[in-house]
């Protein structure tokens, strides 16, 4: 399950909260439809650390957003980690939702792609904003974003015809490159993430994540676990200004003896991760995307 920190702006004095609001644990500390009285009230849950659930839809930006600015870190000069591909290998299926930016603005809108003619046209939804289609002129160039597989992925283009019959879409100029980065699933990186841990017998506790793969990862902890032992396992990825939180069930695994002073006292426990969403697997894959191209990029 990912969270996020409530914002500020989220909580509206006399408005009902439009979610459920937990602390730091994952404790129900509100439920939806609270009506906030105060200022002081509003305050005082902004420092308990409040935090809610994303949106099934929301996670799938946060995460994809994230995997798209690491694509863009790649491009810069001296990268060698983009790869160049033809626009059919990314084999996108219809409904695949594509992220457009319109020259040189900062907003971004988010679309699902209809179909493409090989050489000819890619077709997309028309952009909204405010829930209103917006008129964007032929020859409107433009930055197209996506994410497939274990792909995240970006090219440039413009806009051919602006229709609206049957429905209004876009058709889009067919590419002559795309860029991608491989979010690769399987290769462990070296991390250093603090993470509170549940275990299966309601105890609650501390740790540190000392590397992480998309299955799992190294969990140094002073608490005694045992192997096959169940834990809900806690912990915050930031990636490119964007915090995403985790909360993932996991298998203790393994169990060995680790060298570092920091952490006297503390055994280390190799987890996998189980019953990951596709919205954590992104994440995951995002972040150590991230760490691979920046190592500094670690906790």
């Amino acid at each position: 399950m990912l969270r996020v920190p409530v914002r500020p702006s989220e909580f509206l004095v006399g408005k009902p909260i439009p979610f459920d609001v937990f602390d730091r644990q994952g404790r129900l500390l509100l439920a939806k439809g609270h009506v906030i009285a105060s200022a002081e009230e509003k305050e005082k849950l902004l420092r308990q650390g409040a935090e809610r659930n994303l949106s099934t839809d929301e996670r799938f930006r946060q995460a994809i957003g994230a995997a798209l600015n690491v694509v863009e870190r790649e491009e810069e000069p001296g990268k060698n980690n983009a790869l160049r591909l033809n626009f059919e290998e990314l084999r996108l299926l219809p409904g695949t939702v594509l992220q457009i930016q319109l020259g040189r603005e900062e907003d971004r809108y988010f679309v699902r792609y209809i179909g493409s003619l090989r050489g000819k046209s890619v077709i997309v939804d028309a952009l909204e904003r405010g829930g209103l289609p917006l008129f964007v002129p032929d020859g409107t160039a433009l930055q197209v974003r996506g994410s497939v597989g274990s792909y995240a992925f970006v090219f440039p283009s413009s806009v051919l015809v602006n229709a609206s019959r049957p429905y209004p879409h876009l058709h889009l100029t067919y590419p002559l490159e795309v860029v991608a980065v491989r979010l690769r699933r399987s290769e462990r990186v070296p991390v250093r993430l603090v993470a509170a841990v549940v275990s299966d017998d309601n105890q609650a506790f501390g740790g540190v994540i000392l590397d992480l793969s998309v299955g799992g990862g190294l969990l140094a902890t002073r608490h005694p676990l045992k192997v096959g032992q169940r834990i809900q396992i806690k912990f915050k990825l930031e990636i490119s200004g964007t915090e995403i939180i985790l909360a993932v069930p996991a298998i203790v695994r393994s169990m060995r003896e680790i060298d570092d002073r920091t952490l006297e006292g503390a055994k280390g426990y190799g987890i996998e991760f189980v019953d990951l969403t596709p919205e954590d697997t992104v994440a995951l894959m995002t972040y150590i995307a991230a760490v691979q191209t920046n190592p500094t990029v670690t906790g």
